[in-house]
C-alpha cells in the first residue's frame, strides 16, 4: 500500500517495510488480551485495520511510523479477514457478521 508491506503475525507483531528494498520502518507489538490474530490486516482511506481473534479491531495510520488511532471492540471473536466492499467493512464474528460504514450526515 503507498510503497509499504504491512504483515502481522499471530502473536500482535505489526510490521511496514519497504516495498523496493525490504528495509524495516518498524515492528511493533500490537496490545492485544491474549488470543492473538488469525486474519490478515486490512487497509482504506489511509488506515490499516487488523482484527484479532480477542473481538477488537485495531485501527491504525498507514506510513512509516507507528501509530495506534483506535482499538474498537465488537463484542466476540473474530477469525476472518475483513472484507472491504464499496465504502463498507464486513467483519464476521463467531455469531454475527456486522457490516460497518461511515454515516452520512
Amino acid at each position: 500500500y503507498r510503497g509499504k508491506v504491512y504483515a502481522l503475525n499471530n502473536s500482535g507483531l505489526f510490521g511496514c517495510f519497504d516495498l523496493k528494498t525490504g528495509a524495516e520502518h518498524f515492528y511493533e507489538r500490537l496490545r492485544h488480551r491474549g488470543n492473538g490474530f488469525s486474519a490478515s490486516p486490512v487497509v482504506a482511506d489511509g488506515k490499516i485495520y487488523c482484527a484479532g481473534e480477542d473481538g477488537v479491531v485495531f485501527e491504525l495510520a498507514a506510513g512509516e511510523k507507528f501509530k495506534l488511532l483506535a482499538e474498537h471492540p465488537v463484542g466476540e471473536p473474530l477469525i476472518a479477514t475483513p472484507a472491504l466492499s464499496n465504502g463498507v467493512m464486513y467483519l464476521r464474528g463467531t455469531r454475527h457478521l456486522f457490516a460497518i460504514s461511515k454515516s452520512v450526515k
